[in-house]
């Protein structure tokens, strides 16, 4: 059996967990520069927030409603999840698999079937009072049902969180209530093929023939579809396999029309995306930078620009001078520009990765980069820097409603008074 354990309106959740006088409140959480509303509690969408339309056009309504907004505090969430998670691997007998910032799959083998239950409340139960946080927690023969599970459990208050899916009769009864679109692995444009075709359900796909699922999506939808009839065709992964690309990219939150702040900025992405690079113990053998305006600027821009790396790096030094580079030649005057990223492309395995003879290497700087992570690990990120990565304020995007980093930032850590 495998289970998901899924953090209920986690963005909002962790603002409240500090916050004990807006429990009862709703809260919603912006995006980057506060743009458009990225997450919700019941509360804000029972007063008609909607999620993913823009912030300025609901602010009224936010307002009027009562309901409180956030700017998106990624340290706060980050920290909390890992938390979790360090505890349900602790408490999980074999394992965990991390899908998301606020989801993972239980290996549930080694869990008596009349146990499964208690078990389940155990580790929500847990999650609650170590970290304030609400989880939902589906069991059920395959990761697909798993995810169909956590329907039930926002659907029918009364199981309490709980979802155990142990008998064919229970997941076909639960399949004919849920919509196709909330199948794992069903985006907008299967949903509107499968809609066309009369699959309006979960139910309808569950008995949909392994030929037609084929035809469709190839060997994807079958595999959903095996999954849906209670036939394992995923496995739990404990050790994701490294990432093919690491994408480092944000908004500004002030358009910029000068090279040297776009230059910093870049530099400061490469050097991030570097240290996710040697954390998968990686190197990169391609890069790419790019800038664009707002696509609602009267004259809209976007370019692009990659560069080869000879004999792979990930020495931030390295991405950072490339990355640089590629913006002296992307940048035109006249423009102002609302973006800036760095993207490593080509990634392979450090230790099976042929060298070149003929490039140029620092046998130290495998060495100096480790050094660099551990400070930065310790103190926290940007202790040690590049001189071309300059100062963040510049660049960094807008957060004007942004609660304490609770976890992270000493100065910014709760403080209580007695007397």
């Amino acid at each position: 059996m495998i289970g998901l354990c899924d953090m209920r309106s986690f963005y909002c959740a962790c603002e409240k967990v500090f916050r004990p006088d807006i429990r009862h409140r709703g809260v919603v959480v912006t995006s980057n520069n506060d743009g458009v509303v990225v997450a919700l509690d019941d509360r804000a969408k029972a007063a008609g927030i909607k999620k993913f339309e823009p912030y300025f056009k609901q602010r009224q309504l936010i307002e009027r409603t009562g309901v409180l907004a956030f700017s998106s505090n990624y340290e706060l969430y980050g920290e909390i999840s890992a938390r979790i998670m360090t505890t349900l691997a602790e408490l999980a007998p074999n394992g965990i698999e991390i899908y998301s910032i606020d989801e993972c799959f239980v290996d549930f083998s080694a869990v008596p079937r009349c146990e499964l239950k208690a078990f389940a409340a155990m580790l929500r139960d847990t999650i609650w009072q170590q970290q304030g946080i609400r989880m939902g927690v589906s069991i059920a023969p395959t990761k697909t049902l798993a995810k169909l599970g956590q329907c039930a459990t926002k659907l029918f208050p009364q199981i309490d969180g709980i979802c155990v899916l142990e008998h064919e009769a229970q997941w076909q009864w639960l399949a004919a209530r849920v919509a196709v679109s909330e199948v794992w692995g069903i985006g907008r444009k299967l949903t509107r093929k499968l809609e066309t075709r009369g699959i309006n359900t979960v139910g309808d796909l569950w008995g949909m023939a392994t030929v037609d699922a084929r035809t469709l999506q190839g060997i994807t939808l079958v595999r959903t579809v095996r999954e849906l009839r209670g036939e394992p065709c995923i496995d739990i992964d404990g050790q994701p396999p490294p990432k093919q690309s690491i994408i480092s990219s944000r908004s500004f939150g002030q358009k910029q029309t000068s090279l040297k702040p776009l230059q910093e900025a870049v530099s400061h992405y490469a050097v991030r995306a570097g240290a996710k690079l040697r954390a998968q113990a990686s190197l990169c053998f391609r890069l790419s930078a790019w800038l664009q305006t707002s696509v609602h600027d009267t004259r809209p821009c976007a370019d692009e620009l990659s560069v080869s790396l000879p004999g792979g790096t990930a020495d931030s030094r390295e991405l950072s001078r490339a990355a640089v580079a590629l913006v002296a030649k992307l940048y035109r005057p006249g423009y102002k520009y609302a973006k800036a990223g760095v993207m490593l492309q080509d990634i392979r395995p450090e230790q099976f990765t042929q060298q070149d003879l003929l490039a140029p290497r620092s046998e130290n700087a495998a060495h100096l980069m480790a050094v660099v992570d551990r400070v930065n690990q310790r103190f926290g990120s940007g202790a040690i820097k590049l001189a071309r990565q300059g100062g963040e304020g510049r660049f960094t995007m807008k957060r004007a409603m942004r609660s304490p980093s609770y976890l992270t930032r000493w100065h910014e850590i709760p403080r209580i008074r007695f007397g």
